[in-house]
């Protein structure tokens, strides 16, 4: 039998602070690792953080349960030129390996949803790899669903890009 004194309380979700870097910076570190990508320096990840908490059309959220942050979204609200409207982009969400399925990212998104109606957004975006399929279950549960749409990333050096002449 399930003494409700001894559940856990479930994680809740709020804006994050410049205090809370330190615990972003270990989410970060860690879904960088599992997606094979350089892990970011504590200190990039504090300015970083900085940036978002001054930016107007950013907000960066956490997920706080019993053991403190235990997930962290960032998101960016875009106007589209293309569509005439905004548009909700989320760079990163990640929730640590010990609190998933546990409602932590269930309610980033839904505050990234309310996000998104507060501003009269069209659409959110969002990247998974391919081979992550757990996260792409995860968000087709919650609506979102599979574009075929080509993503691609400039990891070259921008202070000497290529002139566009090799093929």
């Amino acid at each position: 039998m399930n003494d409700p004194e001894k559940m856990p309380r479930p994680p809740t979700v709020r804006e994050a602070v410049l205090e809370d870097a330190e615990a972003i910076y270990y989410l970060a570190r860690d879904l960088a690792d599992a997606l094979g990508d350089r892990r970011p320096r504590p200190e990039a990840v504090r300015a970083r953080l900085d940036e978002f908490l001054k930016e107007p059309r950013a907000r960066v959220l956490v997920a706080e349960g019993e053991d403190g942050i235990v997930g962290a979204a960032s998101l960016w609200i875009k106007p589209d030129l293309a569509h005439g409207d905004a548009v909700i982009e989320v760079p990163m969400l990640v929730v640590s390996e010990g609190a998933r399925r546990r409602g932590a990212g269930r309610l980033l998104v839904e505050e990234i949803q309310s996000v998104a109606a507060a501003e009269n957004a069209a659409l959110i975006e969002l990247v998974a790899t391919r081979e992550n399929d757990v996260a792409r279950a995860f968000y087709r549960s919650l609506g979102f669903v599979e574009t075929d749409h080509i993503a691609l990333e400039f990891v070259g050096d921008v202070q000497s890009p290529p002139d566009g002449t090799e093929g």
